[in-house]
């Protein structure tokens, strides 16, 4: 079950990840909503002049992928599931949460980029924030695009 939280935790940060590509003008946000290994996950991006300045992802993982039966058992593993983000609770920029619904738990992990170091991020097992390369920074328009190749639908700009 550790293993499939900690998959459910990579897959998590990999959207993180594949978020990190855009280019446009000005202020903008952008929420992407897809459904990946049963989970229903929103991805909501803030970016200025293209360069991605956060991005936060929303995932309701029914209890069921955890091992769980119910809200009560679910709440009972809490301390199993924070185990899983302690490697990136000293990271600047990064947030989490967890939230108990009837039917699912609620996951949000948010990733303020003009803050957090992505090679630091990058350095823990199950982390992968895409190199910058010479743009030196996260484009906006690139990361919608790749999660749209995901599956996922624009539903809000």
């Amino acid at each position: 079950m550790k293993k499939r939280i900690f998959r459910i935790t990579g897959l998590l940060f990999l959207f993180i990840a594949i978020a990190g590509l855009m280019a446009c003008g000005n202020e903008e946000t952008v929420t992407l909503q897809g459904e990946q290994m049963g989970m229903t996950m929103e991805v909501t991006m803030d970016a200025k002049d293209d360069e991605m300045t956060k991005q936060t992802v929303k995932a309701n993982i029914p209890y069921s992928m955890v091992g769980a039966a119910s809200q009560e058992e679910a709440e009972s593993m809490d301390e199993l599931f924070r185990s899983e983000f302690e490697p990136f609770e000293d990271i600047d920029g990064i947030e989490f949460d967890l939230d108990y619904g009837e039917e699912e738990l609620t996951q949000t992990i948010s990733v303020d980029l003009t803050v957090a170091d992505i090679e630091e991020i990058n350095s823990i097992p199950g982390a992968s924030f895409p190199d910058t390369g010479d743009d030196e920074y996260i484009s906006l328009e690139e990361t919608v695009s790749d999660f749209e190749e995901q599956g996922f639908e624009v539903v809000e700009e």
